[in-house]
């Protein structure tokens, strides 16, 4: 008897969607990206390895990612993905929450590095694998090589931009972990977690030219598609029945009339932004570049080696938006952990690194970061998946 098919998400390029079945989820779209960062035999998780080793931070300091496997693989048209297998996360002791929180700091210094976008706790898996490795990743990676300078272009801190400042906190990908960190943190797991953080990135950074060789190594990495976001899956199903702003563009309002939800990309070493006009994709059509539309910036550099400008102040700006991200009323004082000291009084915090380094900055960073602690609880989930149900909660800080 055949194993049952379950459609799931929503229908991009001529109707495709994401299928469960037996075990596997048959994914429509390139998995070059997926591959690479989940699949445990790919040159990048090796690279990963080596630069956690050499860096001081132990051989499987990356291995929080998921362990997943990959099958009937078909270029742009997809193929088979292993389900994750994970079971949920104990009640943690204190040697546990700061396990928890290092790897949370690595995770997000991995996922600002590299550029990985859309990091909402609905794409987050959190939990144990068969071996009692605890894992905390992603289970899609579409958007990736992005250049960002702070953690909160990855969605797993929430942008203070006043228009998406409420939606950026309830989706943010780190309330995932606040059933098991704690809400609000203590002050050892916040310091701990920017430890992470912190060594990850200077690890990651000191050995950026062996990571973009192993990504590069990849034959289907060049041209591989990147998916661009235009706008929110709500947006486009609002422009079904009403104008939205900024009006849809010719290629948006295209595709809602073939009954998808748009569906953007790039390709990495070519200009524009495209999408399938064939549903055998074989036909792709690129956006016009001039007039009121999106200026893409440029992707970072494998020949370069990965490297930005931008880097310094992800390392530095981005340590103090984590503490803006997860701090409250009752911080308070002098902490130190991993590396790392954190003081903080009613206006100023004070990051304190090994080998001199510090930061000052003011306490109140809502201009920057908002908070990730909400009223609500959608998301911060004891189960290895969270899934989006009904919130009315409204923007209220625990701050």
């Amino acid at each position: 008897m055949a194993s049952e098919r379950c459609a799931l998400g929503d229908p991009h390029n001529f109707g495709r969607r994401v299928a469960r079945r037996g075990g596997w989820l048959d994914k429509p779209r390139s998995l070059v990206w997926e591959r690479l960062l989940l699949s445990v035999t790919s040159p990048l998780r090796r690279a990963l390895a080596v630069a956690a080793r050499d860096g001081g931070l132990g051989r499987d300091a990356f291995e929080f990612l998921p362990r997943l496997r990959f099958r009937s693989l078909r270029g742009v048209r997809g193929g088979q993905v292993s389900e994750v297998a994970l079971r949920p996360l104990e009640r943690l002791d204190h040697a546990g929450r700061l396990e928890l929180a290092a790897a949370t700091g690595r995770f997000v210094a991995l996922a600002a590095w590299l550029g990985l976008a859309d990091l909402h706790w609905e794409n987050l898996a959190l939990g144990r694998d068969s071996a009692g490795r605890l894992v905390l990743g992603p289970l899609d990676v579409e958007l990736i090589l992005d250049d960002l300078e702070l953690p909160t272009d990855t969605k797993l801190v929430p942008d203070a931009e006043e228009d998406v400042a409420f939606e950026c906190r309830h989706a943010a990908g780190l309330r995932r972990v606040l059933p098991y960190l704690g809400k609000p943190l203590d002050p050892i797991a916040i310091a701990t977690l920017v430890g992470g953080y912190r060594r990850a990135l200077d690890a990651l950074e000191t050995h950026a030219t062996a990571i973009a060789t192993a990504i590069a190594a990849e034959p289907e990495v060049a041209g591989a598609p990147i998916r661009v976001c235009l706008r929110g899956t709500a947006d486009y199903v609002r422009a079904r029945s009403r104008p939205v702003w900024p009006p849809l563009l010719d290629a948006e309002a295209e595709q809602l009339a073939r009954g998808d939800i748009p569906y953007f990309f790039r390709r990495l070493g070519k200009p524009g932004l495209r999408y399938f006009a064939s549903e055998d994709l074989t036909t792709e059509r690129t956006v016009p570049s001039r007039g009121d539309v999106p200026k893409l910036a440029p992707l970072l550099s494998l020949a370069r080696g990965l490297r930005s400008r931008r880097r310094q102040t992800l390392r530095d700006e981005g340590a103090l938006a984590l503490v803006g991200a997860l701090d409250h009323t009752g911080l308070d004082g002098a902490y130190e952990a991993a590396g790392v000291r954190l003081e903080v009084d009613p206006r100023t915090i004070v990051l304190s690194f090994e080998g001199g380094a510090e930061l000052i900055a003011p306490r109140d960073l809502r201009a920057y970061v908002e908070s990730l602690y909400l009223t609500c609880r959608c998301g911060e989930v004891r189960t290895v998946l969270a899934t989006m149900g009904r919130c009315d909660a409204r923007d209220a800080s625990s701050r």
